[in-house]
C-alpha cells in the first residue's frame, strides 16, 4: 500500500497465441494531477499576545495523494520536533509549533506539498505587520451610558485604523484600569473605526484624576489619546428668572453642572414637578442639566419662595439656590408714563387733565406732585389691571400755565421709589429761524399774492403762526401739530394777502408764538407791489446763424411781449424767477435772422403788469448793439511738420466782424517787416496772411494779429510760437501681436504716453542705429496729456539673434526721449507636449506648447497630419511668441498605443522641433497591476447540458487598457466570452467584469478555468482560477412553526425557513403559495454564512404573510442545490388556522366506569368544559386534557367523567357543557331503567346534541371511540393478567 501511494507503476502482462499483451497502471493515472489547494491557518493576534509558551500554525493540503508536507520559517526549515503531519480521506494536515516569542520575530512562513504525481505546490503567509498609518485616538465620557444610569463610563473612539491586530487599554493618571480589549475587525479593504467602553472603578473617582486610552497596534506600536479633564467635581447651580407673558405663567430656569447633577424643585418644603428639562455633556466630560418650572402668575405674585436643588447621588453632594417675586424684582423700579394735555387744549379750554400709567405687578401707591408739592387738585382714584396702574389729575388751564414741573410717584415695599417728572413750562428753547417770502409755485398757478412763512430750527411743538401787514395781524392763528421726534423741526405755512393790502408802502411779516409767552417775528418782505421795469441785451451769435436778443423784466407780476415796426413777434424762449424780496424776474429771448438784423431794424421789448395795470418798453438795433463790442480773431500758424520740412511758412488771421476793419501783424511785439498779403473779406470775416522763412519762424516767440475800427475798441489775438517747457513722456517699445496675427511677424510698436505737446516725430533704431523714416504726429488740440502708438516693420536684414530694438520720440525742435530696448526676439522654436485629463467622455486630450519668434504647431500620427481641436497664441513682454494647440483623440484610437507627434516650426527663420507621446509613454507601472477574482457558474445553470457561465472580476485603479484572456484546462479559450465596461467606485478603484460560457462537460470534468488580466503596455499578466468542487453536502430545510403569540401579535406574520448543512455555498431559495411561485419582493433571503470551525454553510429566508389576505394557504420553502437534481422542500399548511375562529363539534361516549365528552374541530385553543347532574351546581369528578393541535391547525380535547361516586339514578341526566368564545354546547345523556342489554364496548348510548355535526366531526368521534374501546380492552386484559 505504501508503494502504491508513493506513485509506483505496476505492469500486468498476458500471453495468448504467442502474443504478449501488457498494461501499466499507477495511482498517478487514477487521480487528476492538478496541484493541490493549500490553506494555512495561523494563530490570531490575541492568541500570540496571551500565549505563555507555544503557538501553532496549521497547513491543510487538499489531495488524495500521500504528499510530503514541509514548513519554512523565514526561508529556514524548522526542527523536526516542531512539525507533525496527519491525513484523512481528503486532506493532509501539517502542524508547526513555535514559541510565542519566536513567532513575533517571524516575517514569513511557507507550507510546501511534494509528490511524484504532482507538480510542487506551496502557500506563503506574511506575518510582519504592515506599515500602518497612525490612527486617530480620542477619549470621552459616554453620555448615552450616563442616560442609562451608568455615570462613570468612558468611550475610546479609534478611527483611520489600517490593521486588525490590536488591543485597547484605559489609564487613570497613566495607571491601567482595564484589561486588554482585543479587537476583531472584519477583513475588508480600506480603513476602520471602532469604539470601546470601560467603567471607571470607584477608587479613581477623585477630583485630580484624568484619563486616557491607548491603542496597542501589532507587537510594538502604541498610540495614546488626549487626556480627559477632571470631571469628578462637586455640583454647582444657577437660578434665573425667564421673561414671561403677563397673561401666562411665570417661568424659572435652573442650570446645574458637575459629575452627575440632578435637579429638584421645592416651594415651602414641597417638591414641585418641573415643566421641562434637558441634559448635555461638555467636551471635558462635565455634565450640564437645565430644568424649567412654570408657576401661575397668581401664585408667583404672593411672594412665595421657590428653591432649585442640584444634587449628585454618585458623589453624595448637593447645592441649593432660591428665588421669589421680591428677590427677582426688588431692584427694578417700574416704568412710568405721564401724558399731559396738548398746547392747543391748554390755550382753548378752562380745565385740563394729566394721566399717569405705572407699569408694575405690585399694588403700588401713586402720588401726584406739582412743582415738588403734593397736588391739592382733584385726583381720580387709581385704577389698575394685571400690568398697569392708571391715575388722573385735573387742574385749571390758568394754573397749568403757571406750572414748571409735574411729577407722578409710585411707591411699594418691593421696589425702590420710582417717579416720572414732566417739564410743563416751555423749555429754554433756542430761537427758531423764521423767514417770510412770496410763493413762486402759487404765482405759477395764478395766485399772485400768496405768502409763505418758513420756520426752521424748531425745538418745541407748542406753537401757532400768524401773518402781519405793517405789524398788524391779518390772519387767524394756525396751530402746528408736529410729530414727536428728537432734534429740530421745520414747517411752512401759507396765507393769501387780501387785495385791501395791495399797496406799495405795505410790508409783510409772520410771527411764531412758541409756548405761552414767547414769540419770534420773521424778517419783513420788501415792497412787492412795485411798477414793472425792463432791460434789453444783445446775445453773441454764430455769424451764419440767428441773432439773439434777451429781454429781462422785474415787478409784482411782470409779463413780456416783443414788437418790431408795431408788429408783435413771438418769443423763442422764456423764464421766470422770484427774488428774496418777493419781486418777480422774467426773461425772454428773440431770435432774428442775420440778414434782417443787419438791415438796422429796431426791436422793442414791452414788460406789463396786469395786476397793477402798468407797463414799460425798451428797444435795440445792430448799431446800438455793436458799437462797443470788439470782434473775435482767429490766428492759424503752420504745423510742426511743415516748419521742419519746408523753407517758407505762412500764418493766417481771420477777424469776425461786419465792419471793414484794419488788420496788422506783429512779430514779438514789432510790426512785421515780412510780406503781408492784402486782406480779403466776406459778409462776416476779414482774411489776412503773412509769410516768413522757416529758420526765422523757429526763432519767434509770439505772433499777433490786430484789428482796428471806429465802431469797436482795438482787438488783437496773440499766439505763442515757441515750444512749451514739456514734461518727459513715457516711451515703450514692443512687438505687435495684432500684426503678427495678420501675418506681419516683424512689426514693432512704439507706445508714447504722458505727452504734453503736439510738436514731435518718432523714429526706430536697431542696436541704436536709425532704421526708419521720421513719423510725424498730428495730435488734436486739447487740454491734458496725450497717448500715441506708431508701428514699423523690421527689414529682414536686421533679423538676427543679437539685434535689439529701440524707438525715439523727438519733441519740439531740440528734445528727444528714447524707449527701453527689446529682448532678443529672433530665437529658435522650442516645444513641450503634455497629456491633459479629459472631461469629455470618449476623447483623450493632448496639449502642445511652443515658443519662439513666429512658432506654428502641426500634429502628426503615423506620418499623417492631424487637425488640431483648438489653439491659442500669446506674446510675452520680451516679444517672444507662445502658441498652444490641443488635439482630441478618440479613446479607441488612443488605446491602440499609436504615437502622436507635435511639430513646432518657424517659417520666418526656417527652423523646426518635434516631440511625441503615446499611451504607453504616460502610463505608470502602478496602473498596470490588477487583482483577479473568479466566480463559478450560477446554480440554475448546473443542470444545463450545453454551457455554464464563469465570471471573472478585475479590481484596480484604472482598467480601461486591460484585456482579459480565458483558459479552460490550460488551453486558451477565445470564443464565447463577454467583457463589460469598467465601473468606477467611491473608494477610487474600478472593476471590470467578464463572463465565459464553458461547456457543461468541461465544468463537470473538474477542469480548471483561469482568467488572466493584462495591461496592453505590460508584458506581465495577473491570473485567477476556479474549478468545480468535488465535495457536495445537501441542505436541510425546515420552516419554523410560529407560536400562538406570534400569530396573534399583528396582521402581518413572518415565516422563517432555515436552510443548513450545505456545501458549496451557491444555493437558490424561493417560496410557493398553494403550488404557485411567489415574487421575490414577498420574501428576503440572507447571505450564506459558515459557523466558526464548521465546513458547511447555512442561510435563512423570511416570508411576510397577511392574516387578512391569507385564505388557508399552503406555503412551501423550496431550495435548489447542486448536490441534488431535485429541489429540497419544507411545507406548512393553513398558518393562521389555530387563531382563526372555528366552531367546535362535540359527542359523548359512555364506558362502564366513565363517560367521555369529545370536542373537536375548534380554534383558537382556549375552551372550557364542565359537567352537571340534572342542572345542579355540584362539582363532579372529571378530568379534561390539554387541547391537541391537529395537522390543519384545528384543536381537539377530551373530558373524562368518572362515574364512581356519582349518584346517577335512572332518569337522571348528565350534562357536558362546552363553552368556546361566544358558543355554548350542552350534551345530555340519561340513565335508563334497564341496562342489562347495553354493550358499553360495542354500542354507545344515544346522546342528544343541540347542534349540527359535519362529516369531519363524525370522523373525529369515531376515531376517539376506537381509541376508547382499545384502551378499555387493554385495561381489562391487564387486570386479568395481574389477578392471575
Amino acid at each position: 500500500m505504501t508503494e502504491w501511494e508513493a506513485g509506483s507503476a505496476f505492469i500486468c502482462k498476458a500471453t495468448h497465441n504467442n502474443n504478449d499483451f501488457t498494461k501499466m497502471i499507477s495511482i498517478c493515472q487514477i487521480y487528476t494531477c492538478t496541484p493541490p489547494s493549500i490553506h494555512i491557518e495561523i494563530p490570531s493576534f490575541m492568541t500570540v499576545m496571551m500565549a505563555t509558551s507555544n503557538v501553532m500554525a496549521t497547513c491543510s493540503v487538499h489531495t488524495v495523494f500521500n504528499a510530503k508536507v514541509t514548513w519554512q520559517m523565514d526561508g529556514r526549515l524548522p526542527p523536526s520536533n516542531k512539525v507533525r503531519q496527519i491525513r484523512n480521506e481528503t486532506h493532509l494536515i501539517g502542524t508547526l509549533t513555535v514559541s510565542s516569542r519566536e513567532w513575533k520575530q517571524l516575517r514569513l512562513i511557507k507550507c510546501k506539498a511534494e509528490h511524484r504525481c504532482l507538480s510542487s505546490a506551496e502557500k506563503s503567509i506574511h506575518l510582519s505587520e504592515p506599515a500602518a498609518t497612525a490612527p486617530s485616538v480620542e477619549i470621552r465620557r459616554s453620555l448615552p451610558e450616563l442616560l442609562k444610569g451608568n455615570s462613570a463610563v468612558l468611550e475610546c473612539d479609534v478611527t483611520q485604523l489600517s490593521s486588525s491586530d490590536l488591543y485597547i487599554t484605559f489609564q487613570a493618571d497613566s495607571d491601567n484600569i482595564s484589561k486588554e480589549l482585543y479587537v476583531d475587525l472584519p477583513e475588508t479593504p480600506g480603513l476602520h473605526s471602532i469604539t470601546r467602553r470601560v467603567t471607571i472603578p470607584s477608587n479613581y473617582w477623585t477630583n485630580d484624576t484624568s484619563f486616557t486610552c491607548t491603542v496597542n497596534q501589532g507587537f510594538t506600536r502604541k498610540f495614546t489619546s488626549n487626556s480627559t479633564g477632571s470631571f469628578f467635581v462637586d455640583p454647582s447651580v444657577e437660578l434665573l428668572l425667564v421673561p414671561s407673558d403677563v397673561s401666562g405663567p411665570q417661568r424659572l430656569l435652573c442650570s446645574g453642572w458637575g459629575f452627575n447633577p440632578q435637579i429638584k424643585w421645592f416651594s415651602e418644603s414641597t417638591q414641585r414637578p418641573s415643566s421641562s428639562s434637558d441634559i448635555s455633556m461638555d467636551a471635558d466630560g462635565r455634565v450640564a442639566v437645565t430644568s424649567e418650572l412654570k408657576i401661575p402668575q397668581k401664585e408667583w405674585k404672593t411672594g412665595k419662595v421657590f428653591i432649585c436643588e442640584v444634587s449628585d447621588k454618585s458623589l453624595n453632594k448637593q447645592v441649593r439656590q432660591n428665588i421669589s417675586l421680591c428677590s427677582a424684582c426688588s431692584s427694578i423700579p417700574p416704568s412710568i408714563t405721564v401724558e399731559i394735555p396738548s398746547f392747543k387744549t391748554v390755550m382753548s379750554t378752562s380745565q385740563v387733565q394729566a394721566t399717569c400709567l405705572v407699569r408694575t405687578a405690585f399694588d403700588a401707591k401713586v402720588t401726584w406732585l406739582m412743582d415738588g408739592r403734593v397736588s391739592p387738585s382733584k385726583t381720580d382714584r387709581p385704577d389698575s389691571n394685571t400690568t398697569h396702574i392708571f391715575s388722573n389729575v385735573s387742574v385749571s388751564s390758568s394754573q397749568w400755565k403757571q406750572l414748571k414741573h409735574i411729577t407722578c410717584r409710585a411707591e411699594h415695599a418691593c421696589f425702590s421709589l420710582a417717579e416720572k417728572t414732566i417739564s410743563v413750562a416751555e423749555p429754554a428753547a433756542t430761537a427758531p429761524s423764521v423767514e417770510i417770502r412770496r410763493s413762486l409755485p402759487e404765482l405759477l398757478k395764478g395766485n399772485s399774492a400768496v405768502l409763505e412763512c418758513d420756520v426752521t430750527q424748531l425745538s418745541s411743538s407748542d406753537l401757532y403762526v400768524t401773518f402781519q401787514a405793517n405789524s398788524v395781524d391779518i390772519s387767524e392763528k394756525q396751530y402746528v401739530d408736529l410729530h414727536e421726534a428728537s432734534g429740530v423741526h421745520s414747517i411752512t405755512r401759507r396765507f393769501t394777502v387780501p387785495q385791501t393790502h395791495w399797496k406799495k408802502d405795505t410790508r409783510f411779516t409772520c410771527t411764531v408764538n412758541q409756548g405761552f409767552s414767547t414769540n419770534f417775528v420773521s424778517n419783513s418782505t420788501g415792497n412787492i407791489f412795485v411798477d414793472p421795469s425792463v432791460e434789453l441785451l444783445l446775445v453773441p451769435s454764430d455769424v451764419s446763424g440767428l441773432q439773439r436778443l434777451l429781454c429781462s423784466g422785474w415787478g409784482f407780476n411782470p409779463q413780456i411781449k416783443w414788437f418790431s415796426e408795431s408788429t408783435q413777434r413771438p418769443s423763442s424762449s422764456s423764464d421766470i424767477s422770484m427774488d428774496a424780496d418777493g419781486r418777480v424776474a422774467v426773461t425772454s429771448e428773440l431770435k432774428i435772422p442775420q440778414k434782417e438784423w443787419k438791415t438796422g431794424k429796431v426791436f422793442i421789448c414791452e414788460v406789463s403788469d396786469k395786476s397793477l395795470n402798468k407797463q414799460v418798453r425798451q428797444n435795440i438795433s445792430v448799431c446800438s448793439a455793436c458799437s462797443s463790442i470788439p470782434p473775435s480773431i482767429t490766428v492759424e500758424i503752420p504745423s510742426f511738420k511743415t516748419v521742419m520740412s519746408t523753407s517758407q511758412v505762412q500764418a493766417t488771421c481771420l477777424v469776425l466782424t461786419a465792419f471793414d476793419a484794419k488788420v496788422t501783424w506783429l512779430m514779438d511785439g514789432r510790426v512785421s517787416p515780412s510780406k503781408t498779403d492784402r486782406p480779403d473779406s466776406n459778409t462776416t470775416h476779414i482774411f489776412s496772411n503773412v509769410s516768413v522763412s522757416s529758420s526765422q519762424w523757429k526763432q519767434l516767440k509770439h505772433i499777433t494779429c490786430r484789428a482796428e475800427h471806429a465802431c469797436f475798441s482795438l482787438a488783437e489775438k496773440t499766439i505763442s510760437v515757441a515750444e512749451p517747457a514739456a514734461t518727459a513722456p513715457s516711451v515703450e517699445i514692443r512687438r505687435s501681436l495684432p500684426e503678427l496675427l495678420k501675418g506681419n511677424s516683424a512689426v514693432l510698436e512704439c507706445d508714447v504716453t504722458q505727452l504734453s505737446s503736439s510738436d514731435l516725430y518718432v523714429t526706430f533704431q536697431a542696436n541704436s542705429v536709425d532704421i526708419s523714416e521720421k513719423q510725424y504726429v498730428d495730435l488734436h488740440e486739447a487740454s491734458g496729456v496725450h497717448s500715441i502708438t506708431k508701428r514699423f516693420t523690421v527689414p529682414q536684414t536686421h533679423w538676427k539673434k543679437d539685434t535689439r530694438f529701440t524707438c525715439t520720440v523727438n519733441q519740439g525742435f531740440s528734445t528727444n526721449f528714447v524707449s527701453n530696448s527689446t529682448g532678443n526676439i529672433f530665437v529658435d522654436p522650442s516645444v513641450e507636449l503634455l497629456l491633459v485629463p479629459s472631461d469629455v467622455p470618449g476623447l483623450q486630450r493632448l496639449l502642445c506648447s511652443g515658443w519662439g519668434f513666429n512658432p506654428q504647431i502641426k500634429w502628426f500620427s503615423e506620418s499623417t497630419q492631424r487637425p488640431s481641436s483648438s489653439s491659442d497664441i500669446s506674446m510675452d513682454a520680451d516679444g517672444r511668441v507662445a502658441v498652444t494647440s490641443e488635439l482630441k483623440i478618440p479613446q479607441k484610437e488612443w488605446k491602440t498605443g499609436k504615437v502622436f507627434i507635435c511639430e513646432v516650426s518657424d517659417k520666418s527663420l526656417n527652423k523646426q522641433v518635434r516631440q511625441n507621446i503615446s499611451l504607453c509613454s504616460v502610463t505608470p507601472a502602478s496602473s498596470q497591476i490588477v487583482s483577479v477574482y473568479v466566480e463559478g457558474p450560477p446554480l440554475h445553470q448546473l443542470q444545463n447540458e450545453g454551457q455554464v457561465t464563469v465570471t471573472c472580476l478585475l479590481v484596480g485603479p484604472s482598467l480601461n487598457d486591460f484585456s482579459i484572456t480565458w483558459k479552460v484546462g490550460g488551453k486558451e479559450y477565445s470564443p464565447g466570452f463577454h467583457t463589460g465596461p469598467p465601473v468606477s467606485h467611491s473608494n477610487g478603484t474600478e472593476t471590470l467584469r467578464s463572463s465565459l460560457n464553458v461547456s457543461a462537460e468541461d465544468w463537470h470534468a473538474y477542469k480548471q478555468v483561469s482568467c488572466e488580466g493584462k495591461h496592453q503596455c505590460s508584458s506581465q499578466g495577473f491570473e485567477g482560477h476556479i474549478s468545480k468542487s468535488r465535495d457536495l453536502y445537501p441542505p436541510t430545510v425546515k420552516i419554523m412553526q410560529p407560536t400562538a403569540s406570534e400569530l396573534s401579535a399583528s396582521d402581518v406574520l413572518t415565516l422563517t425557513c432555515l436552510v443548513s448543512g450545505f456545501f458549496p455555498s451557491n444555493v437558490i431559495v424561493y417560496w410557493e403559495e398553494n403550488g404557485q411561485t411567489l415574487p421575490s419582493t414577498h420574501y428576503t433571503n440572507s447571505p450564506a454564512w459558515k459557523y466558526t470551525g464548521g465546513s458547511t454553510y447555512s442561510m435563512s429566508s423570511r416570508l411576510n404573510t397577511s392574516k387578512s389576505e391569507d385564505t388557508e394557504s399552503t406555503y412551501t420553502c423550496v431550495v435548489k442545490h447542486e448536490s441534488s437534481p431535485t429541489p429540497f422542500e419544507s411545507t406548512i399548511e393553513d398558518v393562521f388556522a389555530e387563531v382563526t375562529y372555528s366552531k367546535p363539534s362535540a359527542t359523548l361516549l359512555q364506558g362502564s366506569r366513565e363517560i367521555v365528552c369529545l370536542v373537536s374541530g375548534f380554534s383558537p385553543a382556549r375552551i372550557n368544559i364542565t359537567w352537571l347532574l340534572d342542572d345542579s351546581q355540584d362539582q363532579l369528578d372529571y378530568n379534561t386534557s390539554e387541547p391537541h393541535r391537529g395537522p390543519k391547525g384545528k384543536f381537539s380535547v377530551q373530558s373524562h367523567l368518572s362515574l364512581t361516586g356519582v349518584n346517577w339514578l335512572p332518569g337522571s341526566v348528565l350534562i357536558c357543557r362546552v363553552t368556546h368564545a361566544n358558543t355554548t354546547l350542552s350534551l345530555n345523556i340519561t340513565k335508563t331503567d334497564n341496562l342489562e342489554h347495553c354493550d358499553f364496548f360495542d354500542d354507545n348510548t344515544e346522546a342528544v346534541v343541540n347542534q349540527d355535526m359535519d362529516v369531519e366531526s363524525w370522523y373525529m368521534a369515531f376515531t376517539f371511540l376506537l381509541f376508547f374501546l382499545i384502551a378499555t380492552i387493554y385495561g381489562v386484559i391487564a387486570t386479568i393478567i395481574k389477578t392471575k
